[in-house]
């Protein structure tokens, strides 16, 4: 695939941008878990982008550190000894620690990094989770403290940790996946003022998970979508919601003197009260909506081609 470098990266960090170091499968017939998660609209148009188009590789920056932040942690387990004695466990506790153990015997296993695979249907699932200790399935997520504040993608981790249970029945035996948060824009300031932010750069949460007999029934349905639209043409493919393009919700800007637009006299989070301020002003002022912004597109790989991205791009929904 070609790439580009618009915003003149340094040789030293495009290398690292492009060492891509994912396991992927060739066959179209495997899909992963996590790109099941998304939107169908995304899922049916990516598995017909051709290899040609091309990446600017600023666009791979988030992806990369996630991958560093992962493999940090997976290296840090392979020799955790001193660590956990910094840590206060005993000897006794830290001898039984195995990783990714291939017998059973007097341990307490640790799993990271596996990939599973499952037949299902015409389809095969795949998925490679991050961490399970004590039956219990973890999720490293760096990302940005407003995934914390409105928990947006909560149902997305319920889901995923759901899958890889299902894919993983014999090693995993608790009913929730934790999710731990870390912050790439994290501010000690907000953290004081506001008791909503999160309190620390690194949050943990547990979430509960879907039954297997109902995981089980969400992915075969999933799959017999896509396989039910694989042929379709885009126009006939259903449309990304507002909550799978992450959009946030719209503004309406109020301004008194709609000649000077420098800055908004006040703004609204519905219209309706943005109207009755303008009609108590004498109705001399203007009121404009600012659509929220869709975050989703731009780490999706259809974008190029997607009729739906190009529609948002042009009414300033989707901002390039």
């Amino acid at each position: 695939m070609p790439y580009t470098n618009n915003n003149n990266i340094s040789l030293s960090l495009a290398v690292w941008l492009l060492n891509d170091t994912y396991d992927y499968n060739s066959d179209p017939n495997v899909i992963s878990v996590t790109t099941l998660l998304k939107p169908l609209r995304a899922i049916v148009l990516g598995r017909t982008i051709p290899s040609t188009n091309t990446i600017d590789i600023a666009d791979l920056i988030a992806s990369r550190m996630g991958t560093a932040i992962h493999e940090a942690i997976e290296q840090a387990w392979k020799k955790p000894q001193g660590a956990l004695k910094s840590l206060g466990y005993p000897d006794k506790i830290i001898d039984k620690l195995v990783i990714n153990p291939t017998l059973e015997k007097d341990i307490l296993p640790i799993y990271m990094e596996k990939r599973s695979k499952k037949q299902v249907g015409p389809f095969t699932l795949s998925g490679k989770f991050d961490f399970i200790i004590d039956g219990q399935l973890e999720d490293f997520k760096s990302t940005s403290t407003w995934a914390w504040v409105f928990q947006s993608n909560v149902s997305d981790y319920k889901l995923q940790g759901s899958m890889y249970r299902y894919l993983n029945q014999d090693i995993v035996d608790d009913d929730h996946i934790k999710i731990n948060y870390i912050f790439t824009d994290w501010s000690a300031t907000k953290a004081k003022q506001d008791k909503d932010y999160p309190q620390s750069r690194i949050m943990s949460k547990q979430y509960p998970l879907m039954s297997v007999p109902e995981t089980e029934n969400w992915i075969r349905a999933r799959f017999k979508a896509i396989e039910a639209m694989q042929k379709d043409p885009q126009v006939s493919l259903p449309q990304c919601t507002k909550e799978e393009l992450w959009q946030s919700d719209s503004v309406w800007k109020y301004y008194k003197n709609p000649k000077n637009k420098a800055r908004s006299t006040k703004n609204f989070t519905n219209p309706a009260p943005a109207y009755v301020r303008l009609a108590d002003d004498g109705s001399v002022g203007e009121v404009i909506e600012v659509p929220g912004e869709a975050k989703r597109c731009h780490y999706c790989n259809a974008r190029p081609v997607c009729t739906q991205a190009q529609n948002l791009e042009l009414t300033g929904v989707l901002k390039i």
